[in-house]
């Protein structure tokens, strides 16, 4: 049996594959320090997609090795931090907005105006 995870992953990762990976709970593990769960998932993040549809966080390399981030996992031997400029980041206006579908190529779109407005 496919998982609802599993479902909305392949049908989100179809329509526009290079927007990333959709998780079904995208909120970060409450593990994490606190600072990190209210800022949220950030440039850098190493972990992996798992089965229930998180991601678990392992280590940021963009971080220090004593950030306490890293106290569950720790960093990899011969770790080196990524110190990021400004430069190395881009940012882009979000393409979601009120009203913006998502749908694979079969599906079709309509507008349906209500009877009441017809009469």
């Amino acid at each position: 049996m496919t998982s609802p995870q599993s479902v909305y992953t392949r049908l989100l990762t179809r329509v526009d594959p290079e927007r990333g990976y959709p998780l079904w709970f995208p909120e970060p593990n409450n593990r994490l320090p606190r600072e990190y769960r209210e800022s949220g998932l950030r440039i850098g993040d190493v972990g992996v997609v798992t089965a229930r549809g998180t991601f678990d966080v392992f280590f940021n390399i963009c971080l220090p090795e004593n950030h306490p981030l890293h106290a569950n996992y720790r960093v990899p031997d011969e770790f080196e931090q990524v110190v990021l400029e400004g430069q190395d980041i881009e940012s882009i206006q979000p393409g979601d907005h009120r009203g913006r579908v998502i749908a694979t190529q079969s599906i079709n779109q309509k507008k349906v105006i209500g009877a009441a407005a017809e009469r």
